[in-house]
């Protein structure tokens, strides 16, 4: 399938290019999911922002309890949204990417001075936000491929409020949105040498 080449998007219209039988592919828990995504997009479309959206959505889920996943990078951000869905009357937990002290040593990763020593240690986050007892994760910046693990790991829903991007001021959709960015995206940067 090569739908982001598709201009028809008859999908959308119940006019599907490929019928399929979707609807086992949920469980019943997966389904109460989407019933509350589609609650949260009919009441409010256009109208809430993303930090709202998941507020809405976590309630609709019956969610008391918020994890939140975050980079050490974004550490004031993460303060700020934690104080917000605290304010919003959730009890929130919260894990900073750095906790457990994994070395890059310990994985034999590669060290550069400007990154420092400890890794990021994704699956130590979900896993003690599943020990929490979460009932709803939080994205918040996690670097690419972290954030991979962090979502294979964890065994609560997940969803993400921010995305890491660093030359873009976590706004990477800017890379294809504003012209004078997406004329860069060809360009080959040289590696960062120590």
């Amino acid at each position: 399938m090569r739908c982001h080449s598709c201009d028809a998007k008859g999908c959308s219209r119940e006019h599907p290019c490929r019928p399929t039988d979707s609807l086992p592919l949920y469980s019943d828990e997966e389904r109460k999911i989407m019933i509350a995504a589609a609650e949260v997009e009919a009441l409010y479309y256009g109208e809430l922002n993303r930090l709202q959206e998941i507020r809405e959505f976590a309630r609709r889920l019956g969610v008391k309890r918020l994890g939140m996943a975050f980079c050490v990078g974004l550490a004031d951000e993460a303060r700020l949204i934690g104080e917000a869905f605290e304010a919003f009357g959730f009890d929130v937990r919260s894990v900073c990417c750095k906790v457990g002290g994994l070395t890059k040593e310990e994985l034999s990763m590669p060290r550069r001075p400007w990154v420092g020593t400890v890794s990021c240690n994704p699956a130590e986050q979900a896993r003690i936000l599943d020990d929490e007892g979460c009932g709803l994760l939080v994205v918040v910046g996690l670097c690419v491929g972290h954030d991979t693990l962090f979502y294979r790991h964890a065994k609560a829903p997940v969803t993400t409020l921010v995305t890491k991007d660093r030359r873009l001021g976590h706004n990477p959709v800017a890379a294809v949105t504003c012209p004078y960015i997406r004329k860069r995206l060809g360009e080959e940067v040289p590696e960062r040498r120590a």
